[in-house]
């Protein structure tokens, strides 16, 4: 079988979903090439014949391979002015490289004709595939592939909704040039949109089979291995040798849990799609860690989990230095945290960040929606993390229902109160999902126009709209906590994939990092 993964994603490290399924298909016997199209695309637009329009846009056109050669460099992580410019003139020249119809960024991609929420629009696309930008990417380096390919089956793996409109001219390519081509799209997004209990697939016409959730079952009964019951595979990231991502460093996505263990917070998409939650045992996923790291030898794991389990953390942690590589992932406030030694003993094991989702800095706030977590302890364990070297990438929610400009502006004080102890943070405004039981006590509204939006709109029982929290936040919140300066300023496009970088005390570590007799 052959899977694509379409642009366009974060080029910083491959995706982890095509590579699960790879794992499953190689463990049962059956051969499949897997393609990052996402990387690979975006290296063909910049490297094409370019012409500038500016002096900005030649001075990145003539540093073009320098750029590219420094993000893939530790240096550059070391001085975020210089790191922020070679972002900023790589992604000009995408800007370079598209139609003005288009916009395509590092980590975004929008046609100012078309919407990806509404089916009618994606199937516009794949028949338009020709005015793509990514058209002559298909012909060139995708038609050689499919030409040669034996098999009738091709997968597409669609997980963003930054990825829908490319995923469906390729589709739409793949059908008119190859019409003996069966096409299978699976994926985040495609999950999210068979978990509506409206859906009606609109897609019958283009796409032969459409696979919600773990796709690797269905898939092996698909390629005919049916009654398959083994539901943990390792990951296979044999492909990724083969693209030259944008990260100092090798990293490779890793989970360990299927959905979140949690699973109480009333504002999170992952309640209202009511998605499942498997686990296994820390050590026996700590094994599978150890294999990846065996056959591939990352210099750092992404964990990708909802929420990194306490067992779990605890397994990495009585690792100790015997982990050779360095990880960060996103965890709750939980009490092991609250310790200390505990903190020490993760940054031991090679943590350089942990991904916190604080949501709010009222703890009314908190407790309305079911977050289940203590300000007292989050204060402690900010504390700890920071004096034990490990970077907190923590994450604020406005706009919810359960806040007003009151509890905004306690999430302000606890934040300004605790800044010494934050590396990054990340400022979100709510959006309602459309199908959550909060939604159905609420005066709704459309939020993005579209048979496949995921969102919707409100009128705030406080009057605390969106245009009211934006308000807030760029005008006062900003403003007195100086963001971009006391605090560390997000990696531009790469946000938190490219922070841990920035992690200094890490350096050490990163250089033995990936030696397989370690």
């Amino acid at each position: 079988m052959l899977l694509l993964f379409p642009p366009v994603a974060k080029p910083c490290e491959p995706p982890a979903g095509v590579a699960y399924l790879a794992g499953a298909l190689a463990d049962n016997g059956i051969f499949c090439q897997v393609i990052d199209a996402s990387i690979d695309g975006f290296l063909y637009l910049i490297s094409r014949e370019l012409i500038p329009t500016d002096s900005w846009s030649a001075r990145a056109l003539k540093n073009r391979d320098f750029i590219l050669a420094d993000l893939r460099d530790p240096a550059l992580y070391t001085n975020q002015d210089r790191y922020h410019q070679r972002v900023y003139d790589l992604n000009k020249l995408l800007t370079l490289a598209v139609d003005k119809r288009f916009k395509v960024t590092l980590s975004d991609y929008a046609d100012h004709h078309l919407s990806s929420v509404r089916s009618k629009d994606l199937l516009t696309s794949a028949q338009t595939y020709r005015s793509n930008p990514f058209y002559e990417y298909f012909e060139d380096r995708l038609r050689p592939v499919l030409s040669q390919w034996d098999s009738c089956w091709v997968g597409i793996s669609l997980c963003y909704l930054n990825q829908a409109l490319v995923s469906f001219a390729l589709a739409g390519w793949i059908r008119d040039n190859f019409v003996h081509k069966k096409l299978v799209m699976g994926g985040g997004l495609v999950s999210s949109w068979m978990s509506q209990p409206d859906f009606t697939n609109p897609f019958t016409g283009l796409i032969d089979v459409m696979i919600p959730g773990e796709g690797e079952i269905p898939l092996l009964e698909l390629l005919g291995k049916p009654g398959t019951t083994k539901r943990h595979y390792v990951p296979d990231y044999g492909f990724a040798a083969a693209h030259d991502y944008l990260a100092p460093a090798k990293i490779l996505p890793f989970r360990s849990t299927i959905g979140c263990y949690w699973r109480k917070c009333r504002f999170c998409p992952e309640k209202a799609e009511i998605r499942p939650y498997r686990t296994r045992r820390a050590a026996l996923v700590l094994d599978d860690v150890m294999e990846v790291y065996k056959r591939f030898h990352p210099d750092t794991i992404h964990f990708i989990d909802n929420a990194m389990t306490p067992a779990f953390l605890r397994a990495l942690a009585a690792f100790g230095n015997d982990i050779p590589f360095t990880w960060y992932g996103f965890v709750r406030f939980e009490k092991d945290l609250a310790s200390k030694d505990f903190c020490l003993q993760l940054k031991r094991s090679g943590c350089g960040m942990l991904k916190l989702g604080l949501e709010s800095g009222d703890q009314a706030v908190l407790d309305s929606m079911h977050k289940g977590t203590d300000l007292a302890l989050v204060s402690r364990i900010l504390k700890n993390l920071s004096q034990a070297g490990i970077f907190t990438y923590v994450y604020l929610l406005f706009g919810t229902s359960f806040e007003d400009k009151a509890s905004a502006c306690k999430t302000l004080d606890f934040t300004r109160h605790h800044q010494e102890y934050i590396d990054y943070l990340n400022l979100a405004v709510f959006n309602l999902p459309r199908f959550s039981q909060d939604a159905q006590d609420l005066d709704t509204r459309e939020f993005y126009h579209g048979d496949l939006s995921l969102y919707l709109n409100f009128i705030h029982p406080a009057g605390w709209g969106r245009k009211q929290v934006k308000f807030f936040l760029d005008k006062t919140f900003k403003k007195q906590l100086g963001i971009g300066s006391r605090f560390r300023r997000n990696p531009a496009f790469f946000s938190s994939n490219h922070a841990i970088f920035f992690n200094r005390s890490m350096d050490d570590r990163q250089k033995t990092a990936g030696t397989p007799d370690k």
